[in-house]
């Protein structure tokens, strides 16, 4: 059985369930990554350009932590996630990642990877290629699809739950090991941890609670008293060593956390009315989000953690701040993080932001 190997960052919080019930139902044993680390970082930023955003750096750490353990790499290429009449993008990053990670590095496995690009190419299309490149059976492919995809809805039903990545993953993935110490799903991942295109293309049973739910800290009868919504990317925000774990770090503070991905597809296209003609769609998320936080009543404060270097999100921030906050928003912060970003920064800003929210009674 060939053993194929996904980095655990960038689209990993996103489709890691997906991933993997298509390329074990092409016949593949699949091999994580271990959790990041100071080393794995390091080795990461060493192999990559220097003027890139540190989500990249880390996947390259998680590349290279694969390679002497696998015998193929699978790397995603996210082009088009949405049906639009006009051109919709993700970052440059993830539309070119495979042909980074080929052209950066001598000595790796073969890269398999599976195109995204709903605009001029179906799943089905992507995933017979992805077969042909594991010597798989065309005749897998649809059966493979069909239940990737079915794992992916109850994937995103449990994000839209409130729970964080990593425990939605322990929901609708069977836990079992790799060798590697890592687990081929978050069974074995070591630490505290607290998704779209295919939910937007292939769900149509999302739904929005009528008020936000905060499931992590109510399950441990934790209530904090103060609610702060967190808007950013989820290989930034649920990636527990870059983020200093910053939503187990905002509940030790009195906070309850609600994550971006609580917020239903519907509502951000709605939020979205508002701002027309913005072509990047994962950035468009962010910023149907930060509007509909803005305007709750519950939440007391928004938090927008961002990647240094990153231009589609330093954009888009400014639009948040320029166009969506309004007088009577509730307080908006933006977290930086790159590779230099250190624990004693990332308490100083988190601290003073919930000081700031309990002082002023949740609204400047």
């Amino acid at each position: 059985m060939v053993k194929v190997g996904i980095p655990r960052a960038l689209s990993y919080y996103r489709h890691f369930p997906f991933w993997k019930t298509l390329l074990e139902g092409l016949g593949a044993e699949v091999i994580v990554s271990r959790q990041t680390g100071r080393r794995l970082l390091e080795e990461g930023t060493m192999h990559c350009v220097d003027d890139i955003c540190v989500p990249v750096k880390l996947y390259y750490g998680h590349v290279l932590d694969l390679k002497d353990s696998v015998d193929r790499v699978f790397v995603s290429r996210m082009v088009s996630v949405e049906k639009r009449d006009c051109d919709t993008y993700t970052c440059p990053k993830l539309i070119g990642l495979p042909d980074m990670i080929k052209n950066s590095f001598d000595d790796l496995p073969p890269i398999v990877d599976f195109v995204v690009d709903v605009q001029n190419r179906s799943l089905k299309k992507s995933a017979g290629r992805l077969a042909a490149q594991l010597g798989a059976p065309r005749s897998s492919v649809r059966k493979s699809l069909a239940a990737a995809l079915e794992v992916e809805r109850s994937y995103q039903r449990e994000l839209l739950r409130g729970l964080d990545p990593e425990s939605a993953m322990k929901v609708v993935l069977p836990a079992t090991d790799n060798g590697n110490g890592a687990g081929s799903g978050p069974a074995g991942q070591q630490g505290e941890a607290t998704g779209h295109p295919l939910r937007r293309l292939e769900s149509r049973d999302n739904r929005f609670p009528g008020r936000l739910s905060f499931p992590s800290g109510a399950a441990e009868g934790k209530r904090g008293n103060i609610n702060i919504a967190l808007v950013g990317h989820e290989y930034l925000i649920h990636d527990p060593f870059i983020s200093h774990n910053l939503p187990a770090r905002l509940e030790r503070l009195g906070a309850n956390v609600i994550l971006m991905t609580q917020v239903a597809p519907e509502v951000i296209e709605r939020e979205l009315k508002r701002y027309p003609d913005i072509s990047w769609s994962y950035e468009k998320e962010l910023l149907g989000a930060a509007s509909h936080f803005l305007g709750r009543e519950e939440v007391d404060g928004v938090m927008m953690v961002m990647g240094f270097a990153c231009g589609p999100d330093s954009i888009i921030s400014e639009i948040i701040i320029r166009e969506v906050r309004r007088e009577d928003s509730p307080p908006f912060t933006t977290l930086v993080l790159d590779e230099h970003t250190g624990v004693a920064g990332v308490n100083t800003r988190v601290e003073a932001f919930v000081d700031l929210i309990r002082r002023s009674g949740s609204r400047t």
